[in-house]
């Protein structure tokens, strides 16, 4: 009877409070928003008055216990945030309605999640106040771990694992892609995924691997990992045929691409052609030995060249450039062969002392002939 007895009183009250009872009208559109930026959450109600009170109430909290940011206009949490409160509530009124609009400044990744306005009754069940959840979603560009590894030094013909994680929201697509543009060591130019598995390395995979986090929330992340190989010598002829002709003092230049890691030792040998033996070139008065210094080389990659002064018959034959370290030994092979005319650009001006053919020599007879006949003619007038 008691029991009774109050549930009718507390309906009495309740009816002669709120003689309509507070609705909440439309949903809670969801907030997408950028990092840094503002967001607005508009929660539409009508009916609402005293003791009933508006409340915005924040789900999703580090703590994850909710969070009372306001009521009514009132804001609960006093935090200011570059100079400016964090929350506000402005009421707007339209004819019988009223809307409350949370305000949520300078956007972090904390104030993400799901945001409840609920309208407060007094002695009621809290199960049986009118509620709608709105959604706020942050945007935020993408970042990479920094505890990637920016080198990597490996030997030639081992695998290697590259992995770039980032954070962002949404979640990032990574690619990965080269510094110099060319094609990836297992094909095509980029390669999707966080973990990027190459096999077998070769001394061509080494340089610069860019990986590149994107969820288009500019500006996009990226890592560039550096790949270290190292390797055995390659030697390139940059011209394995070289031509000259003997006996005229004209000289022959050999050049010779050598790449290595560790840097490599260098030597010329010319093949003896009656032994077939190597015999090493030395820099003196019939050879110069020399290294060129070119900006477009890699830093492991040097170019050497060979000059072979006042070329002889004997001078023709087979060179060799070598190029040896730890890993080992490999080499490039030149063949002088002889020419009737200079080859090379330090060569004497084509046609220089030779005698003027018979077209030129008609066609400066003509024009004095002419020049002599116009001074007659002149001469005649007068």
């Amino acid at each position: 009877m008691i029991n009774l007895f109050t549930a009718v009183v507390l309906s009495s009250i309740f009816c002669s409070v709120f003689a309509v009872r507070p609705e909440i009208v439309d949903d809670i559109l969801p907030e997408v928003k950028k990092q840094g930026q503002t967001a607005y959450l508009n929660c539409s109600v009508i009916n609402l008055q005293s003791p009933a009170q508006l409340q915005w109430i924040k789900q999703t909290t580090p703590t994850g216990l909710p969070q009372h940011i306001s009521s009514d206009e009132s804001v609960r949490i006093d935090e200011v945030v570059e100079g400016r409160r964090k929350y506000d509530v402005v009421k707007y009124r339209s004819n019988n309605r009223e809307m409350y609009q949370l305000i949520i400044r300078s956007l972090t990744e904390t104030d993400a999640g799901n945001y409840t306005c609920q309208i407060y009754l007094p002695n009621q069940n809290y199960k049986e106040w009118p509620q709608k959840l709105g959604s706020l979603t942050v945007q935020i560009a993408p970042t990479i771990k920094a505890d990637s590894a920016a080198s990597i030094t490996v030997q030639e013909g081992q695998n290697i694992t590259l992995v770039c994680e980032a954070n962002g929201n949404p979640s990032p697509n990574i690619t990965w892609k080269r510094g110099d543009g060319f094609p990836l060591p297992n094909g095509g130019f980029q390669q999707r995924g966080g973990t990027y598995n190459v096999y077998q390395i070769n001394a061509t995979d080494r340089g610069q691997f860019i990986c590149i986090a994107d969820n288009n929330v500019k500006p996009p992340a990226s890592y560039t990992v550096q790949l270290e190989v190292r390797f055995a010598p390659y030697c390139k002829a940059i011209q394995d045929t070289v031509g000259q002709a003997q006996n005229r003092r004209f000289h022959a230049k050999l050049e010779c691409l050598v790449a290595a890691n560790p840097r490599a030792e260098v030597i010329w040998y010319k093949e003896n052609k009656a032994t077939q033996e190597k015999e090493q070139i030395q820099d003196n008065d019939k050879y110069t030995l020399e290294q060129q210094d070119d900006q477009r080389l890699k830093a492991d990659e040097k170019w050497y060249t060979l000059s072979i002064k006042n070329v002889q018959g004997n001078d023709y034959g087979d060179y060799y450039c070598t190029g040896k370290n730890e890993h080992g030994e490999n080499e490039a092979k030149f063949q002088l062969f002889e020419t009737m005319e200079c080859q090379g650009q330090n060569c004497p001006s084509v046609g220089a002392g030779k005698a003027p053919s018979t077209y030129q020599v008609s066609m400066v007879t003509f024009m004095f002939g002419l020049i002599i006949s116009f001074s007659i003619k002149k001469c005649f007038q007068r």
